[in-house]
């Protein structure tokens, strides 16, 4: 273990001093915080834009149906429709300091709806040929008994998302004149919305039969824990075998790896590489991730309020689980290849293995965390650390599940670190030729 040591110690030294590393690992949230603000700024103008040139809706009644008292009402802003709370909950929760393109979206989708009433199909049609209004609502004569809505728009129209409010606002404004004057005031709001209304609540029902209210955010964490150790996971393995077989590519060539065999054995050399390097690309995540939660710091404090530590401390051990073993496989299947861009190669066939069967699955999985398919991706070492993190995410796994997992990954580990190592010593010595399938049978008896 002390070899290990100290190869891991000067493979994470070598690797955090290189101008290519720390280019990257500080160089990516400076490119992507202009990124984001240029994707930032740009709507805003054109929401600002689109804001300025709003226009009015026409509507011609010719039924007689609809209430001028409600068409004024809406457009004092009086109605509270779905949009508009939302809205209001997103601004109380930022603290009403909801700036640049967040507050112009916010302002377009709570700005109040106009109707111009016109007196015919003729003035309305005109209005919209003069494009002083944005569309033209038209209810038939016949609308009660036949019903239907004619709706009138210009060639050149282009979709907005306040424009698209306009149809739903004629709904809501025919429903209300129609309960004008038969039903009770304080009735009406109930008859419109009887269901997903102020008052409705929801709850949870436990196994041993308590009651408790349902927290949203909470149900929300318990998948985004999953959902970011699994995004984590594969980030880390990619960037960290990135760097691993570029180390033993640079080695090779110059066969500076021939000394240092002469001092450890393969696997001691495989497992210093493995945390070395991969501790370097644990480091550049980190990094990224504190400037992001800088950046988003609301957000971070809401996942750290609602942070499952159990969870938490299950998805981190299929995480270093899983690591261990995929690193090791593709560092030893990688050193097969002649040349950088073949390791690569050859490496990637285990990243598809891992990666590909959760990802066609993940709804099965959610979906029934302890059905046959579930167990089966579990409990295969290669897909198990993306499977169990979904699984443990829906709190239904048992704990002898999880650990009969955690004990077959273990398992995995050794056995992929026992034969990557023959397989590491077989690629490190040869040089210009592939090894043939025989060599390499024979070297993964030998381990």
């Amino acid at each position: 273990m002390n070899k290990v040591r100290i190869v891991a110690v000067r493979e994470f030294l070598a690797t955090v001093k290189r101008k290519s590393y720390l280019i990257v690992t500080f160089g990516m949230p400076f490119f992507v915080g202009i990124y984001v603000g240029l994707v930032a700024v740009l709507p805003t103008i054109f929401i600002a834009q689109s804001s300025a040139a709003k226009k009015d809706y026409g509507l011609v009644d010719l039924a007689g149906v609809i209430d001028a008292a409600e068409v004024d009402r809406m457009a004092r802003g009086e109605d509270h429709d779905e949009m508009r709370q939302a809205a209001e909950r997103i601004q109380k929760v930022a603290g009403g300091r909801a700036s640049g393109m967040a507050a112009s979206l916010l302002r377009e989708v709570t700005a109040p709806i106009v109707f111009e009433p016109f007196g015919s199909k003729d003035e309305g049609l005109a209005a919209l040929r003069a494009e002083t209004i944005e569309r033209l609502y038209v209810v038939p004569a016949d609308w009660m008994t036949r019903g239907g809505i004619e709706s009138y728009q210009p060639e050149n129209a282009s979709f907005s998302f306040a424009r698209s409010r306009g149809r739903e606002a004629l709904e809501t404004l025919l429903s209300r004149s129609l309960l004008a004057d038969r039903v009770p005031a304080d009735l009406r709001s109930r008859i419109e919305d009887p269901v997903l209304n102020a008052a409705s609540e929801s709850f949870t029902v436990g196994k041993d039969g308590r009651v408790k209210p349902l927290n949203a955010m909470e149900r929300i964490a318990r998948f985004a824990i999953p959902g970011v150790f699994a995004l984590l996971f594969v980030m880390s393995v990619m960037i960290s075998s990135g760097y691993l077989l570029q180390g033993v590519a640079e080695e090779k060539e110059t066969r500076v790896i021939e000394i240092i065999l002469s001092s450890v054995r393969p696997y001691q050399l495989l497992f210093g590489k493995l945390l070395g390097l991969g501790a370097a690309g644990l480091l550049q995540l980190i990094i990224w991730i504190a400037v992001g939660s800088l950046a988003v710091s609301l957000l971070a404090a809401a996942a750290l309020a609602m942070l499952d530590f159990k969870l938490f401390v299950g998805c981190l051990v299929f995480f270093i689980l899983g690591f261990l073993m995929l690193g090791s496989l593709m560092t030893g299947t990688g050193a097969l290849g002649t040349n950088a861009r073949e390791s690569q190669q050859l490496a990637t066939i285990w990243s598809m293995v891992t990666i590909m069967p959760p990802a066609f699955t993940w709804m099965g999985i959610l979906d029934s965390p302890n059905g046959t398919l579930a167990r089966i991706l579990g409990w295969f070492p290669l897909t198990a650390p993306i499977t169990m993190m979904l699984r443990l995410g829906t709190g239904k796994v048992p704990w002898w599940d999880m650990l009969l997992s955690a004990l077959i990954l273990c398992a995995g580990v050794y056995l992929a670190i026992r034969l990557s190592g023959g397989l590491f010593r077989l690629g490190l010595l040869m040089y210009g030729k592939r090894p043939t399938l025989r060599e390499v049978i024979r070297q993964l008896r030998h381990a």
